[in-house]
């Protein structure tokens, strides 16, 4: 794709502000290109300038906001404008000329963005958060243009095989040194583009619906065929023995992946049932080689070959060589129309993402409704096709259908660095006591006190304490008083004569490595105090914090005080019915007529694993569980994460309670199993590490405790994952999962529900299917609305076309890992609620 920028400015004034968008848009036919035109405007008097954490500052354009997020580097404002062009189309340029041009001083820094975290405990699972010195030290404008395009083949909510455009308008640029802000208040875009000779597709579809499985599960099949034709969806079932026996391709994925496209411009598919996963649940050999898993499978996957983002201090593997990607079979044209094989550079490796260097360029947008049911026997299919069957032969009873379940607590450790500082040059010595208090406005937490002695004869002797999970507030359940916990110096201390620093890990402090408000420091006889303070109910996401010392004579001797201290319960945003920089919830995005039931950690609904069990067992037809995560695991935190991850971590719900160490089992082995939502399933999605993770089995998964075997289970015995689990059982669990098959990374903060990360991600599988809901809701299909949040993932986040150079990319291996990763297990042409 070809594009350029003209900049033209008009003038420089000083203004307050702008704001909402409005556009004029007029098409101009020409012989062989076709060209829109269109000026879009900025209303200014929404310009906002608000006060951010450690003292940056945020520019907003009214509430509803999209930022630039690029770890490190200043979060500007953009304006997204989405394009559909027929398919197929060629020569895509793009011209923009900014308008109205005018500048403004700011008195602080725009704050950086924080940088995803991983739903992981591992220590090789980091992403650099601290602030970008060569973009902030930087006397050029940031981002390095006034705009950014990406463009790709993909479906529109109709269904259509479209062109996506997508482009990306910042209106306010930043020159960091000087702290001059350039603002455009109009744009003029042009976009021109070739028609193409003509669509490959047929004007009428011979069948809506194939399936692509073994000959083993070929009765299973027919019998789903024959369910599927009654209820009015065409239907035909191809072999894997077929196929490979007609096409050729590098190796068997790749022939399936020609016969989608076949399927598509021959028949006219809509959705693609890749039926079968491994051959055995004992033991099974999950991957050929770097590309594929298919001697052990009843029906192939594709490995996505994804390492590292071009820098050893950026690694998004967690030592993970690899993830399955179904996606590869649903992602079948890249722009121009041409076939996407997923090897753009050619060296044989499929879906690569390793440096600058060695990278495939993907177009990623779904060209057709695809899931997979990852049977392992015909016991397994007969269940599944019982249970599909079953769900659509009749539509679902509202009093369980219209009921949506959400589930989560604290992902992350947030917390605002107190960076209180007590200089003791001049303190006389003796026994000192320090105290913290917290407020949330409406009531005062309990007391946290310190007692230290201040000897500059001996030398110093500072420990780190993290025990708020001993505080008696909290022993009783949540909700719960506002709580403040010092960490940074600990009861019998001593402040010496010695300088003494410590950084504590992330397993004495979770997330203190991109907030660092954990950080011993006694220094010069100064001494740093650090700690947390948080508000443990739901959404209380602000404390007002006083710290004071007293001497031996009960005599304050320093005082000081920090208003408004943030830290968020990131999965219950995430999930909930509130919004954050204009984007909401799960719930938000929900029909008037469904009844919602929030589960969290911060309300007292959750707070063991048989509160999930029971809670989930009344029966719903959606539901989202917000979390952590492996393959037979899920859970989360308790608010504040008292006590770091060893002591705030809750079990959610599990498939098997096994342990390589002594006990080794604990009761129930199955919980899973307790579930009793009979015929009441759920669409669910699930957010976490691995819980999709459909390539583990039991011997792999139980050597993994001693071996490097990658199935992230640490030596549980596991069968089958979290996600598979809950679809394959009769009668209870779900009719279908959404979880990633790889380690899930999550955006931390107060930009938990904008930022890059299966949280955004899954939320917006909520929010399409609200809005195929409101426009039908008797013709909401499961594979329809599952693609088209992937669609809708890309199009917001992919900033830029992918170029080596750029200091802003806008699009990272984190992005591209969400999408890839992000696994249905279930039918794609699922009737959500059943048929009429």
């Amino acid at each position: 794709m070809k594009k350029w920028i003209s900049i033209l400015v008009i003038g420089v004034l000083i203004i307050s502000g702008f704001g909402t968008v409005a556009t004029n848009v007029k098409n101009i036919p020409l012989p062989s290109m076709q060209t829109i035109v269109e000026t879009v405007s900025v209303d200014g008097s929404l310009f906002r300038v608000t006060e951010s954490v450690n003292d940056y500052i945020l520019v907003q354009i009214d509430d509803q906001q999209s930022y630039l997020l690029n770890p490190g580097q200043p979060m500007v404002p953009r304006l997204i404008k989405l394009y559909e062009l027929p398919f197929g189309v060629t020569d895509i340029e793009v011209e923009v000329q900014p308008g109205q041009m005018q500048t403004q001083m700011l008195s602080k820094e725009i704050r950086p963005a924080p940088a995803p975290v991983a739903y992981s405990q591992n220590d090789g699972a980091v992403l650099s958060s601290e602030k970008d010195m060569q973009v902030y030290a930087s006397d050029t404008l940031y981002p390095d243009a006034w705009y950014g395009v990406h463009a790709g083949c993909g479906l529109n909510p109709a269904g259509e095989h479209v062109t996506l455009v997508t482009v990306n308008l910042f209106p306010v640029r930043y020159r960091p040194v000087s702290g001059e802000v350039t603002i455009a208040e109009e744009f003029t875009m042009v976009l021109r583009y070739k028609q193409s000779a003509g669509s490959p597709f047929p004007l009428e579809s011979t069948y809506d619906l194939v399936i692509i499985g073994s000959e083993v599960f070929s009765t299973e099949i027919q019998r789903l065929v024959t369910h599927k034709i009654d209820m009015g969806m065409q239907t035909v079932f191809m072999t894997t023995e077929e196929i490979y026996e007609e096409y050729s391709g590098t190796d068997k994925p790749e022939k399936i992946k020609y016969f989608i496209k076949d399927a598509l411009e021959n028949w006219g598919v809509k959705y693609v049932l890749l039926f079968g996963g491994l051959k055995s649940n004992i033991i099974a050999i999950a991957k050929d080689d770097i590309n594929q898993g298919s001697k052990s499978w009843h029906l192939p996957v594709r490995y996505s070959n994804f390492q590292w983002d071009g820098d050893e201090s950026y690694n998004f593997t967690s030592d993970e060589p690899g993830f399955i990607s179904d996606l590869y079979y649903g992602d079948i044209y890249k722009e121009g129309g041409e076939f996407e094989n997923w090897d753009s550079n050619g060296n044989g490796r499929f879906a690569e993402w390793s440096g600058d260097d060695l990278r495939d360029d993907l177009d990623l947008y779904p060209d057709v409704a695809f899931g997979r049911l990852a049977c392992r026997n015909t016991r397994e299919a007969k269940n599944v096709v019982d249970k599909i069957i079953n769900y659509e032969k009749q539509p679902a009873d509202p009093s369980w259908f219209n009921r949506i379940i959400v589930i989560s607590g604290d992902g992350f450790l947030d917390q605002e660095d107190w960076d209180i500082q007590w200089n003791t040059t001049g303190v006389p010595d003796g026994a000192y006591t320090i105290y913290a208090q917290a407020f949330n406005g409406v009531e005062a937490g309990p007391i946290d006190e310190i007692h230290v002695t201040v000897d500059k004869s001996v030398a110093t002797n500072i420990t780190f304490n993290h025990d708020d999970h001993l505080n008696p507030a909290l022993q009783d359940g949540y909700p719960a008083p506002p709580i403040v916990e010092i960490v940074s110096v600990s009861n019998g201390n001593t402040l010496g004569n010695t300088d003494y620093t410590y950084l504590p890990n992330d397993r004495e402090a979770y997330c203190n490595d991109l907030y660092w408000w954990a950080n011993i420091s006694y220094v010069d006889g100064v001494l740093t105090i650090r700690g947390k303070c948080y508000d443990p109910q739901p959404y209380g996401n602000l404390t007002d914090l006083e710290l004071w010392i007293e001497n031996e004579d009960e005599t304050p001797v320093f005082t000081v005080t920090r208003d408004g201290m943030q830290t968020y319960y990131e999965g219950e945003w995430v999930v909930g019915e509130k919004t954050l920089h204009g984007r909401g919830g799960a719930l938000t995005f929900m029909p008037d007529d469904f009844e919602t039931n929030s589960v969290f950690t911060s309300n007292g609904k959750w707070f063991e694993q048989s509160d999930v069990i029971e809670e989930f067992s009344n029966g719903y037809g959606l539901a989202y569980f917000s979390g952590h995560g492996s393959p037979g695991w899920w859970g989360d935190h308790y608010p504040g994460i008292p006590g770091n991850r060893q002591y705030g971590q809750v079990e959610g719900l599990l498939v098997m309670q096994a342990s390589r160490y002594f006990p080794f089992l604990h009761f129930p082995v199955f919980p899973m199993r307790k579930l009793t939502n009979t015929d009441k399933l759920p669409v669910t999605s699930v957010g976490g590490c691995h819980n999709s993770m459909f390539s583990v089995s039991m011997i792999p998964a139980f050597l993994d405790g001693w071996l490097p075997m990658h199935m992230f289970t640490y030596g549980v015995p596991l069968s089958e994952c979290w996600g598979w689990y809950m679809v394959k059982m009769p009668h209870t669990g779900s009719i279908a999962t959404m979880g990633n098959t790889g380690y899930g990374w999550g955006s931390e903060g107060d930009v938990c529900t904008i930022g890059p990360g299966d949280g955004w991600l899954n939320t917006e599988f909520y929010k399409q299917y609200g809005m195929t809901y409101a426009e039908d809701k008797n013709n909401t299909i499961l594979g329809m609305v599952y693609i088209q949040a992937i669609s809708e993932y890309i199009s917001h986040f992919k900033t830029w076309e992918y170029s080596y150079w750029r200091i802003d990319p806008g699009w990272d291996g984190i992005d591209q890992k969400t999408v890839q990763q992000w696994q249905l297990l279930g039918d794609p042409s699922l009737k959500i609620g059943g048929y009429q």
